[in-house]
């Protein structure tokens, strides 16, 4: 029995690493911004968007008045929000405030947001801002994936 168990969980354990798709909506329409601010006692502050372009969002809300097939779904758009987005939203932010070079030591969730056509979380950094961090990102600026990478 342990000859076939062993085999069958490492399988198993290369499928899961294999089937991991990475970091979460930077393959879509989506726009990545990391909007950062210094402040003058050395907090790094930062706040991780990722919203749809405001075309792409609908104008309207779909009133049911009956006569219509109520089970029908409008044409959707934006993140289908469930149990997940969160921890993927977590994860997008520590990849994005580390590679940026922005918060070498990780950071703290002040606050979040999360909807079907914008998602942010605001944070802190663990570390405190060096002059180095102030020369290279100075007081306050929105930066872009152009920063980080879209791995």
């Amino acid at each position: 029995m342990k000859k076939i168990l062993v085999p069958l969980l490492l399988i198993m354990a290369v499928l899961v690493g294999c089937g991991t798709a990475g970091r979460s909506y930077v393959e879509t329409e989506m726009v990545e911004t990391l909007e950062i601010e210094i402040l003058p006692n050395t907090s790094k502050m930062f706040t991780y968007r990722l919203r749809w372009p405001e075309d792409h969002i609908p104008s309207h809300i779909r009133v049911n008045r009956g006569g219509g097939d109520s089970g029908r779904e409008f044409q959707r758009g934006g993140v289908d929000v469930g149990r997940g987005t969160y921890e993927r939203l977590l994860e997008n932010t520590a990849f994005v405030v580390e590679h940026a070079g922005y918060c070498r030591e990780g950071f703290f969730e002040l606050d979040r947001s999360i909807s079907r056509y914008h998602l942010w979380v605001r944070g802190e950094c663990k570390d405190g801002a060096t002059e180095a961090d102030r020369n290279t990102f100075g007081a306050k600026q929105i930066l872009g994936p152009e920063r980080w990478g879209k791995s």
